[in-house]
């Protein structure tokens, strides 16, 4: 077979890094272990364990807990991994208000607050207002942002109520900004992510939709992965089409007044909704379709549920559940920081 580039080979560096990356998911998992059980928990050498473990307990990553329980022999330290020694911030983004939390190694919640809207003054305001949460907490070494825009790689492409963040790389804009990992998520799929990870459900296939101030959108989950599609425009569920020659988005702005809260939708958006949700049954056929609890109404979400029967058989219709929201939402985001804690190198 003819080789067209190199492998790269691993590195020192990049082998410690590793070693340290697993040593912290297994001590926050385990909650604490001796060398000799990280070892071999992890098949790594007990010596390159007690290296890197001594190394993260001289810089505060990790906690000398004591002597173990004595087994015949001689005694070993037992470690524990230190949450707070790296903080996580989460923030998402709406026309109204900015939400952001701050949490440490363990999920442990620090803060939560809402403070004003800067969406609309555009990304450098933005990053003027996380800054000011980086500088009252230095310890930050992730942070995950949710933006009511269609994301690629960081880039915001698709956000049509806030022109001045088209086209615009905020995670690339922000790291530059702060040396700190950041990632830009779509709304409805770290939503998404947020419920799958609190259901506990490995394969879910789930539906997320919001029907709120920017517009609809939805979050897609299949067999336990987010589905983003070829150009990342998966979930832009405005532009389906409905009857009449208008697509889903123009239905729901007929009454500006409903579509404000949309507690009691109209029957023809009833029928919008329920048409929406047997093409997510027939194309998809999800466990659930989750729904914003400040969107619709326990008797509305019934009113759908009947009259998608009526478009695909009932016995095949999805679970419809309403949600918090803003509760998922930031989970997912939470998540999505956690996860890059646990692979943070600057502590290298």
């Amino acid at each position: 077979m003819i080789q067209t580039r190199k492998e790269a080979l691993p590195t020192p560096q990049s082998m410690k890094f590793a070693v340290r990356r697993a040593l912290r998911s297994s001590l926050l998992e385990l909650g604490s272990g001796t060398k000799a059980e990280l070892s071999e928990r992890l098949g790594i050498s007990f010596p390159t364990v007690s290296k890197v473990v001594e190394l993260m307990v001289q810089e505060g990553e990790v906690n000398l807990l004591g002597l173990d329980e004595s087994s015949g022999g001689r005694r070993a330290n037992r470690y524990a991994f230190n949450p707070d020694c790296m903080l996580g911030l989460a923030v998402y983004y709406e026309k109204e208000q900015s939400v952001y939390t701050v949490f440490n190694g363990n999920g442990d919640l620090l803060e939560r607050k809402a403070e004003d809207g800067i969406l609309h003054h555009g990304p450098e305001a933005l990053a003027f207002q996380m800054a000011s949460w980086t500088r009252r907490y230095p310890e930050i070494r992730s942070i995950a942002v949710g933006m009511p825009a269609a994301v690629r790689d960081g880039i915001i492409f698709h956000v049509p109520s806030y022109g001045t963040f088209q086209d615009y790389n905020l995670q690339s804009h922000l790291e530059d900004l702060f040396s700190i990992p950041v990632i830009v998520e779509n709304d409805m799929n770290a939503a998404v992510l947020g419920y799958h990870n609190l259901s506990g459900s490995a394969e879910a296939s789930l539906v997320y939709v919001y029907l709120g101030h920017n517009g609809p959108g939805a979050g897609l989950l299949i067999n336990g992965n987010v589905v983003r599609g070829r150009s990342f425009f998966t979930g832009e569920i405005g532009f389906v089409p409905m009857s009449e020659g208008s697509n889903f988005q123009d239905i729901l702005e007929r009454n500006r007044s409903v579509m404000s809260s949309l507690i009691e939708p109209d029957q023809g958006q009833i029928d919008a909704l329920s048409r929406l949700c047997a093409a997510f049954t027939a194309i998809l056929n999800p466990d659930a379709i989750l729904w914003c609890e400040h969107n619709l109404s326990p008797s509305a979400l019934v009113s759908i549920k009947e009259r998608a029967s009526a478009y695909v058989p009932e016995r095949h219709l999805p679970e419809m559940l309403l949600r918090d929201w803003e509760h998922d939402y930031l989970d997912g985001l939470q998540r999505i920081a956690l996860d890059m804690m646990i692979s943070d190198t600057s502590a290298m």
